[in-house]
């Protein structure tokens, strides 16, 4: 009920209002070729619309791409290292400090499960818990996308 049209109006809003800026800057830039042609100043303001259109655009596309069901659920990421040895085993560590860091950045909790570390302080395998709470920080499509 209004649990579930609360959660398509939060879906939606966003789509709505960068449509609306997309369709707002297509207007301006309409008006500011106009302008320019009786006024030369205005042709640099006719490429910075152009390429906030530009931006607009791409970011519609992203949120018009469907939602995946499982984007809000808790993973469980597991990193091994694979054949090179001591190298193979920094990368891991080098890896994980990246996942690390993106999940801390969009609000993401993690929690180490299990670590086998090596002895230059990379790992050989490690898994970590990676809690979402419903999408946690990530509020652009494809940003929970690892």
């Amino acid at each position: 009920g209004a649990r579930r049209l609360n959660k398509r109006y939060a879906e939606l809003t966003p789509i709505i209002a960068t449509f609306r800026s997309w369709k707002q800057t297509g207007e301006d830039i309409e008006t500011a070729r106009e302008l320019s042609a009786e006024e030369p100043e205005f042709a640099a303001e006719v490429k910075e619309l152009e390429a906030r259109r530009e931006e607009l655009t791409e970011k519609l596309r992203l949120l018009l791409v469907p939602r995946d069901p499982s984007d809000d659920k808790d993973v469980i990421l597991e990193i091994k290292a694979g054949e090179g040895g001591d190298e193979s085993a920094l990368f891991a560590g080098d890896l994980l400090r990246m996942y690390l860091r993106y999940a801390e950045r969009v609000g993401w909790k993690t929690e180490l499960i299990q670590a086998n570390e090596s002895d230059l302080g990379g790992y050989k395998d490690v898994q970590v818990a990676v809690k979402t709470k419903g999408g946690g920080g990530a509020t652009e499509p494809g940003q929970g996308v690892w």
